[in-house]
Protein backbone atom coordinates (compact mmCIF):
# COMPACT_ATOMS: atom_id res chain seq x y z
CA UNK A 1 0.00 0.00 0.00
CA UNK A 2 2.74 2.50 1.15
CA UNK A 3 4.28 1.71 -2.58
CA UNK A 4 1.59 2.77 -4.05
CA UNK A 5 0.85 5.93 -2.21
CA UNK A 6 5.08 7.00 -3.17
CA UNK A 7 4.12 6.11 -6.93
CA UNK A 8 1.11 8.17 -6.60
CA UNK A 9 2.85 11.18 -5.16
CA UNK A 10 5.69 10.90 -7.55
CA UNK A 11 3.55 10.94 -10.43
CA UNK A 12 1.26 14.10 -9.06
CA UNK A 13 4.39 15.73 -8.48
CA UNK A 14 5.93 15.18 -11.98
CA UNK A 15 2.30 16.02 -13.59
CA UNK A 16 2.60 19.82 -11.30
CA UNK A 17 6.09 20.11 -12.67
CA UNK A 18 5.96 19.27 -15.91
CA UNK A 19 2.41 21.89 -16.34
CA UNK A 20 4.25 24.62 -14.14
CA UNK A 21 4.37 28.54 -15.85
CA UNK A 22 6.59 31.64 -15.53
CA UNK A 23 5.14 34.20 -15.32
CA UNK A 24 6.95 37.16 -15.58
CA UNK A 25 7.39 38.61 -12.48
CA UNK A 26 11.46 39.83 -12.66
CA UNK A 27 12.53 42.34 -15.19
CA UNK A 28 15.54 42.44 -17.59
CA UNK A 29 18.35 42.53 -14.89
CA UNK A 30 16.61 39.77 -13.37
CA UNK A 31 15.06 41.65 -10.53
CA UNK A 32 11.67 40.96 -8.54
CA UNK A 33 9.11 43.56 -9.44
CA UNK A 34 7.87 45.40 -6.73
CA UNK A 35 4.08 45.54 -6.82
CA UNK A 36 2.26 48.59 -6.10
CA UNK A 37 0.06 47.26 -3.72
CA UNK A 38 2.76 46.21 -1.67
CA UNK A 39 4.11 49.93 -1.07
CA UNK A 40 3.05 51.17 2.02
CA UNK A 41 2.69 55.29 3.01
CA UNK A 42 5.96 55.77 5.04
CA UNK A 43 9.58 55.00 4.65
CA UNK A 44 9.62 54.69 8.54
CA UNK A 45 8.19 50.64 8.12
CA UNK A 46 8.77 49.95 4.48
CA UNK A 47 9.97 47.17 3.46
CA UNK A 48 10.16 47.12 -0.15
CA UNK A 49 12.58 50.33 0.07
CA UNK A 50 9.77 52.83 -1.20
CA UNK A 51 6.42 55.02 -0.45
CA UNK A 52 3.82 57.00 -1.09
CA UNK A 53 4.49 59.68 0.46
CA UNK A 54 2.38 62.77 0.09
CA UNK A 55 0.59 61.21 -3.26
CA UNK A 56 4.00 60.69 -4.64
CA UNK A 57 5.43 56.99 -5.48
CA UNK A 58 9.32 57.64 -3.49
CA UNK A 59 12.70 55.61 -2.88
CA UNK A 60 13.30 55.67 0.74
CA UNK A 61 16.99 55.65 0.71
CA UNK A 62 16.95 58.83 -1.54
CA UNK A 63 14.10 60.61 0.27
CA UNK A 64 15.93 60.54 3.31
CA UNK A 65 19.32 61.73 2.39
CA UNK A 66 18.35 64.95 1.16
CA UNK A 67 15.03 65.31 3.75
CA UNK A 68 18.50 65.17 6.42
CA UNK A 69 20.33 67.95 4.17
CA UNK A 70 22.56 65.64 1.60
CA UNK A 71 23.06 66.30 -1.83
CA UNK A 72 21.79 69.75 -1.46
CA UNK A 73 20.26 71.69 -4.77
CA UNK A 74 21.65 69.41 -7.13
CA UNK A 75 21.00 66.35 -5.38
CA UNK A 76 16.92 67.49 -5.34
CA UNK A 77 17.28 67.72 -8.99
CA UNK A 78 19.15 64.93 -9.46
CA UNK A 79 16.62 62.97 -7.53
CA UNK A 80 13.75 64.29 -9.73
CA UNK A 81 15.46 62.60 -12.85
CA UNK A 82 15.65 59.64 -11.13
CA UNK A 83 12.04 59.74 -10.41
CA UNK A 84 10.90 61.01 -13.77
CA UNK A 85 12.87 57.70 -15.14
CA UNK A 86 12.72 54.92 -12.69
CA UNK A 87 9.40 56.01 -10.75
CA UNK A 88 7.08 57.66 -13.73
CA UNK A 89 5.01 55.72 -15.82
CA UNK A 90 4.10 59.04 -17.93
CA UNK A 91 6.55 61.96 -16.55
CA UNK A 92 8.35 64.43 -17.79
CA UNK A 93 10.81 67.31 -16.27
CA UNK A 94 10.09 70.91 -15.54
CA UNK A 95 11.55 73.63 -14.08
CA UNK A 96 13.69 71.00 -11.82
CA UNK A 97 10.68 68.83 -10.81
CA UNK A 98 9.25 65.65 -12.30
CA UNK A 99 5.43 66.20 -12.84
CA UNK A 100 3.05 64.85 -14.85
CA UNK A 101 2.53 64.58 -18.49
CA UNK A 102 -0.93 65.69 -19.89
CA UNK A 103 -3.70 64.69 -17.80
CA UNK A 104 -1.68 62.13 -16.28
CA UNK A 105 -1.96 61.98 -12.77
CA UNK A 106 -1.33 59.79 -9.45
CA UNK A 107 1.41 58.59 -7.40
CA UNK A 108 3.62 57.29 -10.50
CA UNK A 109 1.55 59.74 -13.05
CA UNK A 110 -0.19 56.60 -14.31
CA UNK A 111 -3.83 57.43 -13.74
CA UNK A 112 -5.57 59.52 -16.40
CA UNK A 113 -7.91 62.37 -15.85
CA UNK A 114 -11.07 61.40 -17.61
CA UNK A 115 -11.46 57.42 -16.84
CA UNK A 116 -13.04 56.09 -13.79
CA UNK A 117 -12.24 55.36 -10.79
CA UNK A 118 -12.51 51.54 -11.22
CA UNK A 119 -10.63 51.76 -14.31
CA UNK A 120 -8.53 54.92 -13.66
CA UNK A 121 -5.34 54.01 -15.84
CA UNK A 122 -5.07 54.37 -20.02
CA UNK A 123 -3.68 51.62 -22.19
CA UNK A 124 -3.61 51.92 -25.95
CA UNK A 125 -6.31 54.50 -26.23
CA UNK A 126 -8.47 52.17 -23.39
CA UNK A 127 -9.10 52.70 -19.82
CA UNK A 128 -7.69 50.12 -17.58
CA UNK A 129 -7.46 48.93 -14.03
CA UNK A 130 -3.63 49.23 -13.90
CA UNK A 131 -2.35 50.69 -17.02
CA UNK A 132 -1.43 47.04 -18.21
CA UNK A 133 -2.66 44.59 -20.91
CA UNK A 134 -3.78 41.25 -19.86
CA UNK A 135 -4.61 41.83 -16.48
CA UNK A 136 -0.74 42.46 -15.50
CA UNK A 137 -0.02 44.52 -12.29
CA UNK A 138 1.87 47.70 -12.33
CA UNK A 139 5.29 47.40 -10.69
CA UNK A 140 8.61 48.66 -10.22
CA UNK A 141 11.98 47.92 -11.52
CA UNK A 142 15.22 48.34 -11.14
CA UNK A 143 15.31 50.45 -14.61
CA UNK A 144 11.49 51.70 -14.96
CA UNK A 145 8.62 51.12 -14.19
CA UNK A 146 6.58 48.28 -15.90
CA UNK A 147 4.02 45.32 -15.40
CA UNK A 148 3.79 41.73 -13.85
CA UNK A 149 2.68 39.52 -16.54
CA UNK A 150 0.48 36.95 -15.78
CA UNK A 151 0.36 33.55 -18.52
CA UNK A 152 1.55 33.71 -21.58
CA UNK A 153 2.19 37.39 -21.88
CA UNK A 154 5.46 39.46 -21.79
CA UNK A 155 6.67 42.90 -22.57
CA UNK A 156 6.95 46.21 -20.67
CA UNK A 157 3.03 46.34 -20.77
CA UNK A 158 1.85 43.01 -20.99
CA UNK A 159 1.42 42.92 -24.23
CA UNK A 160 3.48 40.44 -26.41
CA UNK A 161 3.01 36.76 -26.49
CA UNK A 162 5.40 34.74 -25.06
CA UNK A 163 3.95 31.04 -24.95
CA UNK A 164 6.97 29.59 -23.86
CA UNK A 165 6.28 31.02 -20.44
CA UNK A 166 3.35 28.37 -20.12
CA UNK A 167 5.83 25.74 -19.02
CA UNK A 168 8.85 25.12 -17.11
CA UNK A 169 12.56 25.16 -18.05
CA UNK A 170 13.61 22.74 -20.45
CA UNK A 171 9.65 22.18 -22.49
CA UNK A 172 10.21 25.48 -24.80
CA UNK A 173 8.89 24.12 -27.29
CA UNK A 174 5.23 22.40 -26.22
CA UNK A 175 3.89 25.44 -27.06
CA UNK A 176 4.51 28.09 -30.15
CA UNK A 177 2.54 31.76 -30.81
CA UNK A 178 -0.25 31.87 -33.76
CA UNK A 179 -1.31 35.51 -33.65
CA UNK A 180 -2.60 36.33 -30.50
CA UNK A 181 -2.71 32.66 -29.03
CA UNK A 182 -1.19 29.58 -28.15
CA UNK A 183 -1.12 26.18 -29.98
CA UNK A 184 1.33 23.40 -29.45
CA UNK A 185 4.53 23.03 -31.43
CA UNK A 186 4.94 20.96 -34.04
CA UNK A 187 6.16 17.96 -31.73
CA UNK A 188 3.45 18.02 -28.97
CA UNK A 189 -0.34 17.38 -28.72
CA UNK A 190 -3.10 17.54 -26.15
CA UNK A 191 -5.02 19.80 -24.22
CA UNK A 192 -1.78 21.26 -22.13
CA UNK A 193 0.43 20.54 -25.24
CA UNK A 194 2.73 17.65 -22.75
CA UNK A 195 2.29 14.59 -25.10
CA UNK A 196 4.79 14.12 -27.24
CA UNK A 197 3.45 12.83 -30.89
CA UNK A 198 7.17 13.07 -32.67
CA UNK A 199 10.65 13.96 -32.52
CA UNK A 200 13.22 16.11 -33.92
CA UNK A 201 15.25 14.67 -37.13
CA UNK A 202 18.24 13.41 -34.12
CA UNK A 203 15.48 11.37 -32.73
CA UNK A 204 13.52 8.06 -32.88
CA UNK A 205 9.72 8.56 -32.01
CA UNK A 206 9.05 5.04 -29.83
CA UNK A 207 6.80 4.22 -27.32
CA UNK A 208 5.34 8.06 -26.86
CA UNK A 209 9.03 9.16 -25.77
CA UNK A 210 12.45 9.89 -28.14
CA UNK A 211 15.24 7.98 -28.00
CA UNK A 212 18.25 10.30 -29.29
CA UNK A 213 21.07 9.20 -31.87
CA UNK A 214 24.54 9.46 -30.54
CA UNK A 215 25.63 13.30 -29.49
CA UNK A 216 21.76 14.89 -28.61
CA UNK A 217 19.39 14.89 -26.07
CA UNK A 218 16.31 16.89 -25.03
CA UNK A 219 12.78 16.43 -24.88
CA UNK A 220 12.59 16.05 -28.50
CA UNK A 221 15.88 15.21 -29.03
CA UNK A 222 16.91 18.82 -30.67
CA UNK A 223 19.95 19.91 -27.94
CA UNK A 224 23.07 19.24 -28.83
CA UNK A 225 25.49 17.54 -26.27
CA UNK A 226 28.62 19.30 -25.36
CA UNK A 227 31.78 18.48 -27.22
CA UNK A 228 33.65 15.70 -26.22
CA UNK A 229 30.01 14.11 -24.32
CA UNK A 230 27.71 11.20 -26.26
CA UNK A 231 24.84 11.54 -24.30
CA UNK A 232 23.21 14.71 -22.22
CA UNK A 233 20.78 15.27 -19.97
CA UNK A 234 17.17 16.58 -20.95
CA UNK A 235 17.90 19.38 -18.25
CA UNK A 236 13.99 18.82 -17.65
CA UNK A 237 11.50 17.18 -15.32
CA UNK A 238 10.84 14.75 -18.22
CA UNK A 239 14.24 12.67 -17.86
CA UNK A 240 12.69 12.16 -14.98
CA UNK A 241 9.54 10.73 -16.16
CA UNK A 242 12.04 8.25 -17.88
CA UNK A 243 13.27 7.26 -15.19
CA UNK A 244 10.16 5.94 -13.25
CA UNK A 245 10.70 2.39 -13.86
CA UNK A 246 13.90 2.35 -11.98
CA UNK A 247 12.23 4.39 -9.00
CA UNK A 248 9.74 1.71 -9.19
CA UNK A 249 12.33 -1.03 -8.61
CA UNK A 250 13.41 0.58 -5.73
CA UNK A 251 9.96 0.90 -3.96
CA UNK A 252 9.51 -2.56 -4.87
CA UNK A 253 12.74 -3.82 -2.83
CA UNK A 254 12.06 -1.24 -0.18
CA UNK A 255 8.64 -2.21 0.56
Amino acid sequence: RMRGVLLAATLSTLAVLSAAQRPKQKDITGQALIDLADVGESCADSYTGYAIVDGSLEKCENLTSLQMGGGGGKGMKAYEEYKCKHLRVHGEMKSGKCVCKGKYKGPTCNDYDGCPADKPSLHASSCSKTGCANDGIMAIGKDHMECICKGEWDGKFCDRLACWRLTDRGHDKRYKNAGTKCECGAHYKGEDCSTLKSCEKNGKFENGVCVCTEGFGGETCGQKCPSGQVTCSTGSIFSVILALPVMAAVFNRLF
